[in-house]
């Protein structure tokens, strides 16, 4: 199963997710932030996932953000070196001045503008003090994420002005998905086919299936956590479908649904669909059921599928 950083970030970081669209909701986010913790990927995601969340949580946006595609996100990593030999990346203090275009300039598509600095370690004190310079003096709303591995080879004069974020993860990635049961995997997602299958077609059996098939299969958190996190690609794969390559798809093989669907209903419909399957995310903060969610989404996909 291919994963991206909407996937990651809720596997990994569940409860950092939930804390973070909480703040977002509430326009409560700081301007600097400094996360701190192991594995590079894993963190990226997490902060691909907030500024998806700050321009617009819609499928397409998902891959313009990984294709580094939308004008008001900007992920900066170090420069490898000049020399064909070494892979060590350094910040160059020419690197965050060519970045000042993008520092003076307001966000074109959404209200602010979300600045991404990887292993930010590697700042030494020219390079530092030429990026806090444009942090210091930002042009409109902007958010600034800075990641690192050990807090103590950052520069103090960025720990003092960011608040700084432990990120730790809540499970392995690598094994994350290994240690469920297989026959559980492939059971249950052959139960999330037909379930999304009815859901899209608008199917009134699509309520009992929740009751009577879903519900006794998702036991526990990380049951339920996976088969959201399948749901949302099913529906990343519809709202997508036949804009990139099938091979690209996270569930190939449901190309024939994806067909139809398509012919059946245009991308508004199909967009809307998708937005009320995410908006579950806001829903699973609050204390309702399972059950009741899955049933919310049935009914709140079959209006937006209306005909």
């Amino acid at each position: 199963m291919q994963s991206d950083f909407t996937t990651i970030a809720k596997l990994v970081y569940p409860t950092q997710v939930s804390r973070f669209v909480s703040l977002i909701e509430k326009k409560q986010l700081s301007h600097l932030y400094l996360f701190v913790g192991p594995s590079q990927p894993e963190k990226l995601a997490f902060s691909q996932y907030l500024a998806w969340q700050l321009i617009g949580a819609t499928d397409r946006n998902i891959i313009r953000i990984t294709e580094g595609d939308h004008p008001d996100v900007k992920i900066t990593r170090p420069s490898l070196p000049k020399s064909g030999s070494g892979t060590n990346r350094t910040w160059k203090v020419d690197q965050i001045r060519s970045l000042k275009p993008e520092f003076v300039t307001v966000a074109q598509e959404s209200n602010q503008k979300i600045f991404v600095f990887d292993a930010v370690e590697s700042l030494q004190a020219e390079s530092g003090n030429a990026l806090l310079k444009f942090i210091e003096e930002p042009t409109g709303p902007q958010l600034i994420i800075m990641l690192a591995e050990n807090l103590n080879e950052v520069m103090t004069t960025i720990q003092s002005r960011a608040q700084i974020i432990h990120l730790i993860p809540e499970i392995t990635l690598d094994n994350s998905t290994d240690t469920v049961d297989e026959e559980w995997r492939k059971a249950t997602q052959l139960l999330l086919f037909k379930w999304f299958e009815l859901l899209m077609q608008r199917r009134i059996e699509a309520f009992v299936y929740v009751q009577t098939k879903l519900v006794n299969q998702l036991k526990d958190n990380k049951q339920q956590q996976l088969f959201l996190v399948w749901l949302h690609q099913l529906s990343r794969d519809t709202v997508v479908y036949g804009q990139i390559p099938d091979d690209m798809l996270l569930f190939p093989k449901l190309v024939g649904l994806y067909k139809t669907l398509v012919q059946r209903y245009n991308k508004k419909q199909l967009v809307d669909a998708s937005d009320a399957i995410f908006f579950d995310d806001k829903i699973r903060q609050t204390n309702v059921s399972l059950q009741a969610r899955l049933e919310k989404i049935v009914l709140d996909v079959t209006i937006a599928l209306g005909e």
